[in-house]
């Protein structure tokens, strides 16, 4: 039975097989070792390609908000706790930032109609409509915490048709990269949904499409 004898040299492989030499290129590129180092060292490079992912909102599903009349002016807020929050991944990994939008139309039952001005707000309380805060951020898993410069409560005014979209929250630039939450039920500052209801309103369901988009840039 002939021997076999395999030895390497130079990125290349000898094989002797039935007295015949016959050399296999080694792998193309392979890297040069230098055997005066003290291990005989190879040296390579290493290459981590990230491709840019989206920019997302995830937002409540709707808002819900419900009081008794009882002749004085009031103030609701959305107490359903999943209405408090919303997320944003920026996976886009330009670090441009990102800022949240809101528009809503007139608040509508029937005939009956609330004011475009002043009865729809939101800030980072579901207990003062005219809290100065912000809604909390958090990270899911890593993140780079945005940095926010909307003034609150901000004021959403409605319109009957083609309501004009005003920025809620915002992310400056190098922040808000990857995934985070604004706002939350268990947070320090849930964001709160408000509207305002005067004293002379008639009684029944007032509705009113609320559209939310995150775009790009703070």
């Amino acid at each position: 039975m002939p021997k076999q004898r395999f030895s390497r040299a130079l990125g290349a492989v000898v094989v002797m097989v039935a007295g015949s030499v016959v050399l296999l290129s080694g792998r193309a590129g392979a890297a040069p070792c230098d055997p005066g180092s003290p291990a005989g060292d190879c040296t390579l490079t290493a290459t981590v390609t990230l491709t840019a992912g989206p920019l997302t909102l995830a937002a409540p599903a709707s808002l819900s908000l419900a009081t008794t009349l009882n002749g004085t002016d009031q103030n609701l807020v959305d107490t359903t706790a999943a209405d408090q929050q919303y997320t944003v991944n920026d996976a886009t990994g330009s670090g441009a930032g990102w800022h949240v939008t809101t528009s809503a139309t007139t608040f509508t039952n029937g005939t009956q109609t609330l004011p475009d001005s002043g009865t729809f707000l939101t800030n980072g309380s579901t207990s003062s409509v005219s809290s100065t805060n912000a809604p909390s951020s958090t990270c899911v898993g890593t993140c780079t915490l945005p940095t926010n410069s909307i003034t609150y409560p901000v004021a959403i005014t409605t319109a009957a048709t083609s309501p004009t979209p005003v920025t809620i929250y915002n992310a400056a630039a190098a922040s808000g990269l990857g995934a985070v939450v604004i706002g939350g039920s268990t947070a320090a500052n849930p964001v709160g949904w408000w509207v305002r209801i005067p004293a002379n309103a008639a009684s029944g369901s007032y509705t009113s499409t609320v559209t939310m988009a995150i775009v790009s840039g703070p």
